[in-house]
């Protein structure tokens, strides 16, 4: 089963990151969020958009192939990460269509925070 891994980085901004079953992230938030709620919103807009075939774009850049999830407005709501080849690329889109829909939600917001602030204690202490 796929999940949603909500993440709070050391900016404190939110965004997420779409994981499948095998432990590959097929998919990131196109934004980093203040609020962990706005974050919430935008994994339910991926949700709802990811049905519809048409809202992936393909993109093919030096690094490799890619593919974006837009909403209805063409506001970029995600992207993937780079492919080298196009067949795993439309695989993974495959994926994300398939799985959003029953995907879980992890919050490692409130983890990652008290690992990072550890972090800082830790480099402020040497």
């Amino acid at each position: 089963m796929a999940k949603f891994q909500i993440i709070r980085d050391l900016d404190n901004k939110f965004h997420f990151n779409l994981k499948l079953k095998s432990g590959d992230i097929v998919l990131r938030s196109a934004d980093k969020t203040a609020a962990k709620i706005s974050c919430e919103k935008q994994v339910e807009l991926v949700r709802a958009n990811s049905k519809f075939a048409q809202r992936f774009s393909r993109q093919t850049e030096e690094q490799g192939s890619f593919f974006i999830l837009k909403d209805a407005d063409n506001q970029v709501l995600a992207r993937s990460g780079y492919y080298e080849y196009w067949l795993d690329m439309e695989r993974s889109i495959a994926a994300v269509r398939s799985h959003t829909h029953d995907a879980e939600v992890e919050d490692l917001s409130a983890t990652a925070q008290s690992a990072n602030k550890s972090t800082a204690l830790d480099l402020v202490a040497e």
